[in-house]
């Protein structure tokens, strides 16, 4: 499927979500790892997709994926959605919806969808086409892509960390690599000085030893010409792991102390074998929770 046929059916999820029109949609669909018809969920709640909308298409998997901000009511969200398309229609919805939590509760992010619509679009550096000479096949961005999540799963600094010296990572809405300590940073799970580090820096700490598995991850977008992947994984966290050194051999005490898990869609562009630029969503879910997808 060619792109614009991709593009165009991406683009009909999107507009009937905004609208609440489901006629003439069938398509086996999930939010949050759940079976739900279409109409129930985000389809009624939904008023309206905002601006910022980020977007990924695989002409060879006829898959096409994105994130955009969305509006349920005065409840601003982030959306991660993957479509897949035959003969221009969509079969497989998947999205995963990214909520403030309900009743006052504490979120580990700031106002993330605010960010990324003042933000005017993602970061221009995610849309060059890699040059020919330099472009690499689609199994071997999606083995780049899954370094990531093998250098996070029990993390102990000394793993294969395949990131550019200037990655940028965006989780949530909010940067969360190379951030020199602000007031206006934006609210984030992370220290000061953790995000002042780079993606390589960070991982090289062992901090995130606390991330006990990583599992169901799938590559269902890759674009070998502008060295794109759009993945989906589960980061488990048993709660155990309280106690533990970082690389350097410094004892760090783990705030993680019950089991729980991170539904996570997470993009990456790749250029030369190194990781540039990341953008990723996550919300919490319960631990061991699976996708709807697998199995």
């Amino acid at each position: 499927m060619d792109r614009g046929h991709l593009q165009a059916a991406l683009d009909s999820v999107l507009d009937k979500i905004g609208s609440s029109d489901t006629a003439g949609l069938e398509a086996a669909y999930t939010e949050n790892g759940q079976r739900l018809p279409i109409g129930e969920g985000l389809w009624a709640t939904a008023n309206k997709v905002g601006p910022y909308c980020h977007t990924f298409l695989d002409e060879e998997s006829g898959q096409a994926a994105c994130f955009a901000t969305l509006t349920e009511g005065g409840t601003r969200s982030i959306i991660g959605l993957r479509v897949k398309a035959e003969r221009g229609q969509p079969v497989e919805i998947e999205a995963i919806v990214a909520r403030p939590p309900l009743f006052g509760g504490v979120s580990a992010f700031g106002d993330g969808p605010a960010a990324l619509d003042a933000s005017g679009g993602p970061d221009t550096a995610w849309f060059g086409e890699v040059h020919p000479s330099e472009r690499m096949g689609r199994a071997e961005l999606q083995r780049v892509a899954d370094l990531y999540f093998a250098g996070l799963e029990r993390n102990d600094g000394r793993g294969e960390y395949p990131f550019a010296d200037d990655c940028v990572r965006i989780e949530n809405g909010f940067r969360t690599t190379g951030v020199p300590p602000s007031p206006d940073a934006g609210k984030t799970p992370y220290f000061e000085a953790f995000r002042a580090m780079s993606a390589r820096q960070q991982f090289e700490t062992g901090y995130f030893a606390f991330v006990d598995r990583l599992r169901e991850r799938r590559f269902p977008v890759i674009e070998p010409a502008r060295g794109l992947v759009f993945s989906f994984a589960f980061f488990d966290h048993s709660g155990t792991v309280r106690d533990y050194a970082l690389a350097d051999g410094t004892a760090v005490h783990s705030q993680v102390e019950r089991p729980f898990s991170w539904m996570i869609a997470e993009a990456f562009r790749i250029e030369r074998g190194l990781i540039t630029r990341i953008e990723a969503l996550m919300t919490e879910c319960p631990y061991g929770m699976p996708s709807g997808w697998t199995g």
